[in-house]
């Protein structure tokens, strides 16, 4: 089977999905950021060493101009980008504010609306290695939209004794500087890819930097070896490139590399780069989530994580209409139901354009919670139980309350939900085995019956 270039463009949104982990979970993700609001924008950070014991944390936004409303000044059109950075610590408190303004000037609005344009920025902070909640808003001032990007993250740190690599920055341009710029990290041109897509067939491009080298003067021929590889989604090797033996230049090294993909899948990996000190035995790794896009023609060799996402993607009867999935059935082929879904899923993108389909990733994320959730019967799954059901269809409950009633001995799980309003759903242990069954809920739509202990037996 070929698979046409849509169904390539749904595996990179399930990859991605499953790169940023379950909805409930609260933890720090090295991912690059999408924003909520009307403005798309694109966020991504990478830490390097910084002055006095902290870490530089360099973060990077990326915006499609053709987003922005433009005035006439000049003889050319202007647009106006206000940016706020805040950083707060695990108790929430404040640590970091940044506000900054980056002016945008075209000569032609035609030209930008057919051809676009990337506008992007960065902003340098130097802050002591924690864990913080980053929050970046973006404000189109002339056409009044806003988009903000919130994430979790670790800052790391460089400072200490033992031999340490940077993050590794993807970038979408990497040369030597002929002079001073915005992007220009030692030397070198270093434009962030602020999305870490690359196409397969063509090289992703890296710059990092390594510290806390031991330095052996008596030594001259004192030298590290460095190699890289990619790894798939169950952290195999898929492809490895030759190991470099290099002098080493003194306490820390500046890298950059360029890296062929070619005959890989399109899909999620991990780039891992690998160290080893020859002078003083010490070996270390660091990993960094990259993805590829395939082209339209490639047939992807999904893993097993891969097709239990595929089947998600597949899995509609919780959340489509009975028409929907009327016609769904209806249709003879797998291809002809594959384009059906893919229709299906663009509707309800709440950022059509955007490389993350969010409610693609919510469903995801709720099916396999619920599959790893909730307890069913053999041969039934998590996500099939009533339970399940209502956790992918209304994602988590706003209040959850466990209960054992007194009057009959057995539990009662009652979620709410407050959307647009305030409902309820009573699930009741009738059996005492840990499978609930809903008995009860004042959402349209669903099983109402208020006197459901009287019957429930």
């Amino acid at each position: 089977m070929r698979f046409i270039k849509w169904y390539v463009a749904l595996v990179a949104t399930c990859f991605w999905a499953t790169a940023y982990g379950q909805e409930d979970m609260p933890i720090y993700r090295d991912m690059p950021l999408h924003s909520k609001g009307e403005l798309r924008v694109f966020a991504e950070t990478a830490a390097f060493r910084g002055p006095q014991n902290l870490t530089r944390l360099e973060v990077y936004t990326l915006i499609d101009a053709r987003q922005l409303q433009f005035v006439p000044e000049d003889g050319k059109y202007v647009s106006q980008i206000d940016f706020e950075l805040s950083m707060q610590d695990s108790a929430g408190n404040p640590i970091v504010q940044e506000l900054w303004t980056r002016n945008v000037s075209v000569a032609n609005i035609r030209e930008l609306k057919q051809d676009g344009a990337l506008v992007r920025d960065i902003i340098a902070l130097d802050i002591a290695p924690a864990p913080y909640k980053m929050t970046l808003t973006a404000e189109d001032i002339y056409g009044d939209i806003s988009g903000t990007c919130e994430g979790n993250m670790r800052v790391r740190r460089f400072e200490g004794t033992e031999l340490v690599v940077s993050d590794v920055i993807f970038a979408s341009e990497l040369k030597k500087a002929e002079s001073a710029g915005r992007f220009v990290k030692n030397g070198w041109r270093v434009v962030p890819n602020t999305t870490r897509f690359f196409r397969t067939g063509k090289p992703i491009q890296i710059y990092f930097e390594v510290y806390n080298f031991k330095v052996m003067p008596d030594k001259p021929n004192d030298s590290f070896v460095l190699g890289y590889s990619l790894l798939d989604t169950a952290d195999v090797v898929v492809k490895s490139y030759p190991a470099k033996r290099l002098l080493k230049p003194g306490e820390s090294v500046v890298k950059t590399e360029i890296l062929e993909t070619e005959g890989l899948s399109g899909g999620a990996y991990d780039l891992q780069v690998e160290l080893f000190d020859r002078g003083t035995r010490e070996h270390v790794r660091h990993k960094r989530k990259v993805f590829l896009l395939s082209d339209e023609n490639e047939n992807p060799q999904l893993t097993e994580a891969q097709q239990e996402q595929l089947r998600y993607f597949q899995t509609i009867h919780h959340i489509a209409s009975e028409k929907d999935l009327s016609m769904y059935e209806s249709l003879p082929t797998q291809a002809t139901k594959m384009k059906f879904l893919y229709a299906f899923w663009k509707k309800l993108d709440p950022t059509p354009g955007t490389p993350l389909n969010e409610r693609l990733q919510d469903h995801i994320n709720r099916m396999k919670y619920s599959d790893d959730t909730f307890t069913s019967q053999p041969g039934k799954r998590g996500s099939d139980t009533d339970q399940g059901r209502v956790y992918v269809k209304y994602g988590p409950p706003s209040e959850r309350d466990y209960t054992t009633s007194a009057s009959i001995g057995k539990a009662i799980d009652t979620w709410t939900y407050e959307k647009s309003g305030r409902y309820i759903f009573v699930f009741f242990d009738r059996r005492g085995t840990g499978v609930y069954e809903l008995v009860h809920s004042t959402m349209s739509g669903e099983i109402y019956n208020p006197d459901w202990q009287s019957t429930a037996f």
